[in-house]
């Protein structure tokens, strides 16, 4: 076969390989929770993933826990694990998936239960899995989530009227993970220097984290954060780098319940030296227009870095 031919048939190859990932549906998958509104979240994030990938079929999905929700409380529909998404589109015939991991870096949560669903999938399954949002490995240089995180700083800044310079907390839920947590101080970071002259401090705090000295570099925890200078007093902005609503994150949740703990033990100790400790948190990040296009990203290259290469 003449050279030419022969390209023509690798191109007109490749050109279906594109085609068949294309029509893969992809699942977007979250750690999950057993709140409704992390699950109703998740749907919204979804659809509008969706549109973005000109009407790809986008699956919400989660590692674990809401499909515990009464479906009553999500319009009827109930929500669905990674394990049992997989198995259905296995089960009616789909030969493949991409996940769309919604997840700020790789926790052994995520890495673990899509490990899981995979073991007990067909081996001609083709599985591909997009990078976290924040991939200090396949995209050291995409800044996106910091940024979008220091604009929300800004906004909230601009519309609450706060004066600058501000200090800035950057919180996110602790973790036994290096890596989880190399993943924050990089936001951190990247949150300092998008903010310049408009913060007089930037540093990282956890919400919680495990009691074994192994587990120290978590240290600040927030509440230990709001009890000393300089974020014990006045104006303090938590830069929440939560992506869902849930148990930690949202109305009535754990960082909430941290933060008015915070500012009545303030009131409470009446150091008339001090002003009134006045915190304000950023809106979460899941959904944001920056994390949007991150995830489509991310589905696109773990599309195009496996295609016609089964697991």
């Amino acid at each position: 076969m003449a050279p030419k031919a022969l390209l023509c048939k690798a191109l007109l190859s490749a050109l279906g390989a594109v085609t068949a990932a294309s029509l893969q549906p992809i699942v977007l998958v979250d750690n999950g929770s057993k709140r409704p509104a992390s699950t109703l979240a998740l749907r919204e994030t979804a659809a509008a993933l969706s549109s973005l990938l000109d009407g790809r079929e986008v699956l919400p999905a989660s590692v674990g826990f809401s499909d515990t929700v009464a479906p009553e409380l999500l319009g009827g529909v109930p929500a669905r694990k990674l394990s049992d998404v997989l198995a259905d589109i296995s089960s009616r015939g789909g030969d493949g998936a991409t996940i769309a991991p919604l997840f700020l870096g790789p926790s052994g949560g995520l890495t673990k239960g899509v490990a899981a669903c995979a073991a007990e999938l067909p081996a001609s399954f083709d599985l591909r899995v997009g990078a976290c949002l924040v991939d200090d490995e396949g995209a050291p240089e995409d800044d996106r989530i910091g940024r979008e995180l220091a604009a929300q700083v800004l906004h909230l800044m601009d519309d609450a009227r706060l004066c600058d310079p501000l200090n800035v907390l950057v919180v996110d839920h602790g973790t036994p993970s290096p890596r989880v947590h190399a993943v924050r101080e990089r936001l951190v970071a990247e949150v300092r220097a998008a903010l310049g002259s408009r913060a007089s401090s930037v540093c990282g705090a956890s919400m919680e984290r495990r009691d074994d000295p192994a587990y120290d570099f978590n240290e600040p925890l927030l509440e230990r954060a709001l009890a000393a200078p300089p974020y014990d007093e006045g104006d303090v902005v938590l830069a929440m780098a939560f992506l869902l609503p849930g148990r930690h994150a949202g109305e009535g949740g754990d960082v909430a319940q941290i933060v008015e703990a915070a500012q009545q033990a303030a009131a409470a100790a009446g150091d008339t030296a001090k002003e009134a400790l006045r915190v304000h948190p950023t809106p979460l990040l899941g959904g944001t227009s920056h994390v949007l296009n991150v995830l489509a990203d991310r589905v696109r290259n773990a599309e195009a870095s496996r295609i016609g290469s089964p697991r």
